[in-house]
């Protein structure tokens, strides 16, 4: 166990995109105060449903006001309206009356990059891991897999096959319920161990970038 964690973590170090700030704009002369109930809308694209729920659940964490998504949800169903990130300003207006919410966040998750497993080399009288930082580390690309060891190729000492994850790009939008107005918007790709826990770490990145201008929000310890 302690040489696979091993492993994964020198993984890091060959892995363009491991960690990455989102891109965020968002508008300067609107009062973020005067939001203070939300609903999260499912997200378009894969684990679109997933990318929610994180969304929901990374706001609750910091101190948000959020409707459960299911009953969202069941009122889009019952109004016959468009739902997965896409909606239309009137449609917005509505869903706030209804729910009693002064923003709708919306967005999309779209996986850019299937998982991928390399053969990971180390220098000769090195062994393949436990040496971050070392120099002369080789890697081939080789067909796609889950995250896991699945030890030496061929029985080759100082070599190992290892699996990287997805490389995950996700947009979100926060939008005001009265206006149909983009409050504020964020973008992020991210490649970590799996698709999710990448969608995780986006989802968190996206709320620490609302915390300093939102003071609904509340910082949380990291």
């Amino acid at each position: 166990m302690k040489k696979i964690v091993y492993i994964v973590a020198c993984l890091g170090m060959f892995l363009p995109g491991c960690s990455s700030s989102p891109t965020v704009a968002y508008n300067p002369r609107f009062d973020f105060a005067s939001i203070k109930r939300v609903a999260v809308v499912s997200f378009s694209g894969s684990d679109g449903n997933a990318a929610a729920d994180m969304m929901a659940q990374a706001l609750v964490a910091h101190g948000a006001n959020v409707i459960e998504r299911q009953q969202l949800e069941a009122i889009l169903n019952e109004n016959h309206l468009a739902a997965a990130g896409i909606l239309d300003p009137s449609t917005v207006h509505q869903i706030g009356k209804i729910l009693g919410v002064d923003a709708l966040f919306v967005g999309n998750v779209v996986a850019s990059a299937p998982s991928q497993s390399y053969v990971v080399n180390s220098p000769a009288g090195y062994p393949a891991v436990g040496y971050p930082g070392m120099y002369g580390y080789g890697m081939t690309p080789i067909p796609n897999g889950n995250v896991y060891s699945q030890g030496s190729v061929m029985g080759v000492p100082g070599s190992q096959i290892v699996t990287s994850a997805a490389q995950v790009s996700m947009v979100s939008r926060m939008v005001d319920v009265q206006t149909g107005q983009i409050l504020w918007s964020a973008s992020m790709t991210y490649q970590g161990l799996d698709r999710l826990s990448a969608i995780t770490d986006i989802t968190n990145s996206f709320i620490n970038s609302l915390v300093p201008i939102w003071p609904q929000l509340i910082a949380t310890k990291s």
